[in-house]
């Protein structure tokens, strides 16, 4: 046999996968994951992780954890070419984790060697493993952690490159970047297992990739549980109504996404059934909560008695009944999250910033029931998500992660406890597990912004100043300001940032930084006044900002001419004169402001 027509498939490590150099084929030359497939990885790794890890243990002890499969991968060797016919998707979203975890351990005294992974050089020249020209900008910005231009930026793969590593800093497990760190890179190279599937034509390694992609055979968790259902409905008529209900409630699903309905279902049955979560512990199996995440087509099967599947009246009303109410349930909440609405404002506010929707929406729809009307709904929804909302954002304030890893015991209790609620049950709830959180906002004025994700707090200014300007009857679109490629679009801007500059209005550099890494130094601006007042503070720089946002104008001292009774004036904001006292008095107001928004007693 010639050896263009030998196929070989080994098991490889990560390690052994990305030491090759790679092109993309043509039909594989978009990257195209979302939040959610960039959020699930990182959840499966932790998890996977975790599961074998022990306190004590060194990297010499990751050689005894447990394999994490990350599926095959199709290559087409060619003499010394090797392309990528399937699994880019994948290796790109590792190699932005590898990019991550390099600039994550920077500061390490004995950092773990990665880079070989990403790159390598021959000549002087630096080649990135998976080669594609139009990525190696993007790519060399993110390994030298500088700022991409992304309002720049036409090419989706790269924009989506973009978003998926901004996905995985806000998303990356804070428990793994402690002394565990070196010991999750250790396993993600030698233990994530790859099926290399090698083929040597062109001819061949396409069949391959038709053969897994393109058949269409296999049926999906939704589609199997849809047939295990319906097996248990014995009247025809039933049987033909049900299947109408299930494929008018799956299309409207597939509006959002062609995987919504397995979030859906996920959600769903996670709110209304699951009993159990697999602990942290060494060798924990999965229990109800990851069941269902990952085939909940037999955990229904399981476990049908405990949800009460008997007969095949049962079998009709869940579908009829539940099944057909909570996916209307999801779709509404789909909505709220991507348009504002006076009854369930905080769904969409807190869309921009928040936890896991793995967390999130089990606990939005465990306390809705199918006998609560409409006023009912809203009303849980809206108590819930401005529950989410204090909750993240007083954990980020605090410095605490909001991943799944940290929140997934707190929000699956919350799933049980909230579960079927009324109204004012669950908003004692929710109210108690804030107030007795060590997790508050009564030292504000102490924040180290610097401490502080860079895009939270672009966020923390946009929620202040969208509130200030409704307060004033002066609405303003959350979406604008957060928008990252508008070319007007909005920036965080520090009032003082160097100190060669600023220097005659603070006796030393200590000083200077205590005020630079103060709250009140950030401001929200467009991008070109950004670039235009940059250097030494002078008030008529600012003068640009005088039909901006309220908070902005608050800034200059016309802004007090005609408003000497009004809502900043009344929390004291002052205007700029004094540099000192100007940053002082603007990290007080922006802390009461906050204290303001979210207010636990506004549940």
């Amino acid at each position: 046999m010639s050896l263009s027509n030998n196929i070989q498939a080994n098991a490889r490590s990560l390690f052994e996968i990305l030491q090759n150099k790679y092109i993309v084929d043509y039909f594989q030359r978009e990257y195209k994951w979302e939040f959610k497939h960039i959020e699930q990885l990182l959840i499966d790794l932790e998890a996977s992780f975790l599961s074998n890890f022990e306190i004590g243990q060194t990297t010499q002890d990751v050689s005894s954890y447990n394999t994490y499969y990350l599926g095959p991968v199709v290559i087409c060797q060619k003499g010394s070419i090797r392309s990528i016919v399937d699994g880019q998707q994948r290796l790109t979203s590792v190699t932005l984790l590898l990019i991550y975890l390099n600039n994550l351990q920077k500061n390490s005294i004995d950092p773990e060697e990665i880079s070989q992974l990403i790159f390598s050089k021959k000549g002087g020249r630096k080649t990135y493993n998976i080669e594609v020209p139009d990525r190696t900008n993007i790519l060399e910005k993110l390994y030298n952690d500088e700022e991409f231009l992304i309002s720049e930026e036409k090419d989706e793969s790269v924009k989506n490159m973009f978003e998926r590593y901004q996905d995985i800093t806000n998303v990356f497990s804070e428990e793994l970047k402690t002394k565990k760190l070196p010991l999750f890179i250790e396993w993600l190279k030698e233990k994530v297992i790859m099926v290399e599937i090698l083929a040597f034509s062109d001819e061949n390694a396409y069949t391959i990739f038709e053969t897994m992609n393109d058949r269409g055979l296999n049926l999906t968790p939704t589609e199997m549980l849809k047939g295990y259902l319906l097996t248990h409905i014995k009247d025809s008529d039933k049987v033909d109504e049900i299947n109408s209900i299930w494929k008018e409630r799956i299309s409207a699903l597939h509006k959002y996404s062609t995987q919504e309905d397995l979030e859906f279902i996920r959600a769903w049955l996670r709110s209304q059934y699951a009993e159990s979560i697999r602990s942290g512990l060494r060798g924990a199996e999965n229990e109800d909560f990851e069941k269902i995440g990952t085939r909940f087509h037999t955990w229904v099967k399981d476990n049908h008695k405990k949800i009460g599947l008997i007969n095949q009246n049962d079998f009709y009303n869940f579908i009829k009944g539940d099944f057909e109410f909570y996916s209307s349930l999801y779709e509404k909440i789909k909505f709220y999250e991507s348009k504002i609405s006076n009854d369930v404002e905080s769904l969409y506010l807190g869309s921009y910033w928040s936890t896991a929707s793995s967390l999130s929406y089990p606990l939005l729809m465990s306390s809705i029931t199918k006998l609560d009307d409409e006023i009912t709904i809203n009303s849980k929804l809206e108590a819930i998500s401005r529950f989410l909302d204090i909750l993240v954002v007083s954990r980020a304030l605090n410095g605490k992660g909001i991943s799944q890893s940290f929140l997934r015991y707190i929000i699956y209790t919350l799933v049980k406890e909230t579960r079927n609620k009324s109204i004012h049950e669950l908003k004692e709830i929710l109210k108690e597990r804030i107030t007795s959180s060590k997790d508050n906002f009564d030292d504000l004025d102490k924040i180290n912004i610097t401490s502080l994700h860079r895009k939270f707090v672009h966020y923390l200014l946009a929620r202040i100043n969208f509130h200030i300007n409704g307060i004033y009857e002066k609405p303003v679109n959350l979406s604008d300001l957060l928008a990252p490629r508008r070319q007007n679009r909005y920036v965080t801007h520090n009032l003082i940032d160097n100190y060669s500059i600023e220097e005659n209005d603070f006796s030393n550099e200590d000083y200077f930084n205590f005020y630079k890494n103060k709250l009140g130094n950030v401001i929200l601006i467009p991008n070109p006044i950004h670039n235009e007042i940059n250097g030494k503070i002078e008030n008529r720089k600012f003068n640009k900002l005088k039909n901006d946002l309220l908070l902005n104008q608050s800034i200059l001292n016309t802004f007090y001419t005609n408003n000497l009774d009004n809502y900043l004036v009344n929390l004291g904001v002052q205007p700029l004169n004094d540099i000192k006292e100007f940053i002082d008095n603007r990290t007080q107001v922006m802390s009461n402001i906050i204290r303001e928004i979210w207010d636990v007693n506004k549940i």
